[in-house]
């Protein structure tokens, strides 16, 4: 391991030591994502297994001096159709290296899709570049950056649109639609639970009724979502001192009152990222 080590600090040396007068445009960084572990596996000649056991590094060339980084999820997702500069529609180019007794080897790759199931993210190779079944030792991937994911409100991103950012790389999606029709606050909660959105290989299951603040930052960007009545829309707060009531919004003047949960009432799922 200790010349994988010893392999991705030259990388990095040597890409953080470009010449300043390269006229680089510096509003707009250049990523390189690196996913390292001790071992992978070639299940076929164009897939590719790594463990992930820690966050993807990440690192920007000067004049930027940026790094962050990032989960599984997050990396795989810039191949979505919705990402921003999706890799999906531009594939990256990267280099997989992995080191034995006879010294370093590697192998250029063009990587078209990524999935990940909590332990592993799964790499779909261009053109089979890979001898099947073989076991690799002390890897590293390389992976060309895609630009800065400069996200924006009523941006169309992980099956919905955003809403609200924190500034932090983090923030909130609602769902493209409302339920069609009303429901009551219970049966609210429960379509909102149950909601999800496949785009491309990636599936958003993790949606919910937004609390009384997120749904006033819903109706604040009403505009950039789109497709909102000029109605009440449930929240998942309740009412403190009556169980039988929750929040709602009235979309027409943005004002919040208590309403019975029984009543029927339009709902729009949102999810954070």
């Amino acid at each position: 391991m200790r010349k994988l080590i010893y392999l991705f600090l030259a990388l990095v040396i040597v890409a953080c030591s470009t010449d300043d007068n390269n006229n680089v445009d510096d509003t707009q960084a250049e990523w390189l994502y690196v996913h390292t572990a001790i071992e992978a596996n070639a299940t076929n000649s164009t897939t590719l297994v790594i463990p992930f056991t820690e966050d993807i590094f990440a690192f920007t060339d000067r004049p930027n001096r940026e790094h962050k980084y990032i989960s599984a999820e997050e990396f795989v997702s810039y191949w979505s159709e919705d990402a921003t500069n999706s890799f999906q529609f531009d594939p990256p180019n990267a280099v997989f290296t992995s080191v034995s007794d006879d010294g370093v080897a590697e192998v250029e790759v063009v990587i078209i899709d990524a999935s990940t199931d909590g332990d592993n993210i799964t790499y779909t190779i261009q053109n089979p570049k890979l001898t099947e079944n073989a076991t690799f030792e002390d890897v590293s991937l390389f992976v060309d950056g895609n630009g800065d994911n400069n996200l924006v409100i009523g941006q169309s991103y992980q099956g919905g649109i955003i809403f609200y950012l924190d500034g932090n790389g983090a923030g909130l999606i609602a769902a493209t639609e409302d339920h069609n029709g009303e429901l009551s606050w219970y049966d609210a909660m429960s379509y909102c639970d149950g909601y999800t959105v496949t785009v491309g290989s990636n599936t958003y299951d993790d949606w919910y009724l937004p609390n009384k603040d997120e749904l006033n930052l819903m109706y604040q960007q009403e505009t950039a979502i789109g497709g909102f009545t000029d109605d009440y829309y449930w929240s998942s707060s309740e009412d403190i001192d009556n169980v039988s009531g929750a929040w709602v919004q009235y979309f027409a003047n943005g004002n919040q009152y208590y309403n019975d949960k029984t009543s029927p009432t339009y709902v729009r799922a949102v999810r954070a990222f």
